[in-house]
């Protein structure tokens, strides 16, 4: 199009300029920026990163809240294990402890185990030797036997006094062992009527040899021995049925050897009563008269 002025004019409308959007070097950091081609599951994994960032920062307080828990529960199991810890060392402490105790109480075992079957031995030998020493040797009780007794005379007056009594008394020392000797000590005798002691028999220390006697011969007299009143009614009912009772009664100690080591002593006891024909012939009627050990 031409104007009036002889120039032609551009008959299309003016066209608006626009700025250029500013650039990032006017607005930013004078230093240009470079960019670059990140894959895509780079930008998912940082994305995640981010995102789970956030979500840790979100739930950040309540994860730990959550965890306290578990960290309580980590020092209960640990507390229980150092508990069960200790009760082991406790348990090997008594163990060490004990262990010593059970070891000297075995050797008190031990030796009370072979103390007691020590004197088992002891015993089962001293049992042997002596039963082999009884059936070798067989020993026998040494005792007193009387052989004879004869009452002689007797005269009794009304006041109830033995005015004269004479009797003869035979007492054998019997030793039947085979292998070995007896002794006979402390011989202590006595003869009586009804309680009241007429006369008193003695005898020294002496030894009888092997299956032998030694007699003992005693002559009896008794003159003046008073009597209770009872024993005057009983001497008075015996004179009157001819048969007058006289009594025996003591001990003697013998001794006698077992082999080469054992002595044996034991106390051999007399109690006898003999029956007098009298006023007859004066003889004891017949009687086992003999000593007995216990």
């Amino acid at each position: 199009m031409t104007n009036g002025g002889g120039r032609e004019e551009n008959s299309q409308p003016p066209r608006s300029t626009v700025p250029p959007p500013p650039s990032s070097q006017a607005v930013g950091d004078p230093a240009s920026f470079s960019f670059e081609l990140v894959p895509a599951h780079g930008l998912g994994v940082e994305a995640d990163r981010e995102g789970g960032g956030t979500m840790d920062r979100e739930a950040g307080p309540h994860h730990h809240q959550a965890a306290a828990p578990s960290g309580a529960g980590a020092g209960e199991v640990e507390a229980s294990h150092g508990h069960e810890q200790q009760h082991e060392r406790k348990k090997r402490r008594v163990q060490q402890i004990r262990e010593p105790e059970r070891r000297e109480s075995s050797r008190l075992v031990w030796a009370l185990v072979i103390l007691c079957t020590l004197l088992a031995i002891g015993v089962i030998v001293a049992g042997a030797t002596v039963f082999a020493v009884y059936l070798l040797y067989k020993p026998k009780m040494p005792y007193l036997l009387v052989s004879d007794a004869r009452l002689e005379r007797l005269e009794y007056g009304q006041s109830g006094t033995i005015l004269d009594l004479q009797l003869a008394l035979t007492i054998q020392a019997e030793n039947t062992n085979s292998k070995t000797d007896a002794t006979f000590s402390g011989v202590n005798l006595a003869v009586g009527f009804h309680g009241a002691d007429v006369a008193l028999l003695r005898a020294g220390t002496f030894a009888v040899a092997r299956r032998s006697a030694v007699p003992l011969r005693y002559q009896i007299i008794s003159v003046g021995r008073q009597l209770s009143p009872e024993g005057m009614q009983y001497m008075d009912g015996a004179l009157k049925a001819g048969i007058v009772p006289l009594d025996l009664f003591g001990k003697a100690r013998t001794t006698w050897k077992v082999g080469i080591f054992a002595s044996l002593q034991f106390w051999t006891r007399i109690s006898c009563r003999f029956l007098f024909n009298y006023p007859g012939n004066g003889t004891a009627m017949p009687i086992d008269c003999r000593s007995k050990s216990p």
